[in-house]
């Protein structure tokens, strides 16, 4: 028996009608930027919503309609008319005290032009300090199947709202759609969203030469050699303090989105090189016992010359982390798109790998004997044994007698590396003395 597909729920309207603030209280999360300017979203953003008895919903907020769209949000609203096609149920989201019924109007054709009325619900948001019988009649006319007056900001309202919602979900265990993640993470403009959209073999970001043009975080679920992944673009992180307030928060949840990751694709532009922003993210992931993949992209614009001295700089750099594997790409024209997805099934792979316990200790009892451990403080440290006790990622427990110097620790993970299908992975070593 096939899985039941989750259903998805559409959040449209106008700018600053409230979009952003009813998906956060709605999934107690901060799912979507808010900011007081028009379209701070710019892009899809989706999250789940949970009800009792493990019933379930996709929620998406989407960026405010625009009746004359700039370049960067034209982009954006191309995708609307597909979006809206495919979901269960449409929340069409009015500021109930907004004027602009010409905005409204294309919003109204829009649904009306594609005969999505019957799976439309009207909101009316912003109704604190609103008497519900003062409102405009020409606000009748955006009424569709019903009605519902609430404030996302307040929180009122919103048991009506959630009892519609919760009708259209259905049960599906949380175990079922929980996926291995993947993080896209790197500077702005190094291509990230075009690889996003290279892997998913769709344009679901969207792109341009403008830095920062994403701002969210964009997830959706890839197929990778029949492993299936959750998969994360995110905002550029550049190496100046933003002063743009959303620009910087949007930064700050692209660094927080690998924390929740297992793998993170760093893109580096090639013609830049790796960069101080890129070490730092690279060292970050690291830090997360998140395992990076680095992608050299663009690499098709450089000139033999030019790619001679980046492997140059990209070795120096590396030097520490000779482990981490480097790949040249170029998102744009799919070039090694299928070593990407051959080295992540690798990576999952070397993720899940378990060792046991009899195996770990006669090689490292081997090697203690071998090369054994300067001795710390004036005592020389036995091995009393060794287990893995985890694994995706894998996590080592080293019991000793006493404390072993920080190169015999380094010696250990080389060791691990060098013995067992863990070449380019992160894992971690805890050392019990």
């Amino acid at each position: 028996m096939s899985e039941k597909k989750i259903p998805e729920i559409l959040i449209v309207g106008l700018p600053n009608a409230g979009k952003s603030t009813l998906i956060n209280t709605l999934s107690k999360r901060k799912t979507s930027i808010i900011g007081s300017t028009p379209n701070t979203t710019r892009d899809k953003v989706t999250t789940t919503l949970e009800f009792d008895d493990e019933k379930r919903l996709l929620i998406s907020d989407l960026p405010g309609f625009l009746e004359d769209p700039d370049e960067i949000n034209d982009k954006f609203q191309d995708n609307i008319l597909r979006y809206v096609n495919k979901v269960e149920h449409i929340l069409f989201l009015i500021d109930v005290h907004s004027k602009n019924y010409s905005g409204l109007d294309s919003i109204f054709n829009l649904i009306n032009n594609n005969n999505l009325q019957n799976k439309t619900t009207t909101v009316f948001n912003k109704v604190e300090n609103f008497k519900i019988e003062n409102l405009d009649k020409r606000m009748y006319k955006y009424i569709f199947n019903s009605e519902i007056f609430i404030s996302a900001y307040h929180k009122k309202g919103l048991d009506t709202l959630e009892n519609v919602l919760e009708k259209i979900s259905i049960k599906a265990p949380k175990d079922n759609y929980k996926k291995s993640s993947i993080v896209i993470v790197g500077r702005p403009n190094a291509g990230k969203s075009t690889l996003f959209n290279s892997l998913l073999n769709r344009k679901r970001s969207s792109v341009s030469d403008v830095p920062g043009t994403t701002r969210d975080r964009i997830n959706e679920e890839i197929s990778l050699n029949k492993v299936s992944y959750q998969i994360t673009d995110t905002a550029g992180i550049p190496r100046k303090t933003q002063k743009n307030q959303i620009d910087r928060y949007s930064s700050s949840l692209a660094i927080k989105s690998i924390q929740n990751a297992s793998l993170a694709l760093i893109v580096v532009d090639s013609q830049v090189g790796l960069s101080f922003e890129d070490k730092r993210i690279l060292k970050e992931a690291i830090k997360q016992n998140v395992t990076p993949i680095v992608l050299l992209n663009k690499w098709d614009k450089l000139d033999t010359f030019e790619k001679e001295e980046i492997n140059k700089n990209i070795k120096n750099e590396l030097k520490q982390y000779q482990w981490v594997n480097v790949l040249r790409t170029s998102a744009l024209n799919k070039k090694n798109i299928d070593k990407i997805s051959s080295s992540i099934s690798n990576v999952e792979e070397q993720l899940h790998t378990r060792i046991g316990t009899s195996e770990l200790n006669t090689i490292f009892r081997e090697l203690w004997i071998q090369s054994p451990p300067h001795p710390f403080r004036g005592k020389r440290a036995k091995l009393k044994y060794v287990t893995q006790y985890s694994s995706n990622p894998p996590e080592f427990s080293f019991n000793l007698s006493s404390r072993i110097p920080k190169n015999y620790q380094i010696f250990i993970e080389n060791n691990i590396r060098k013995n067992f299908n863990m070449k380019n992975i992160c894992f971690k070593v805890k050392i019990n003395a």
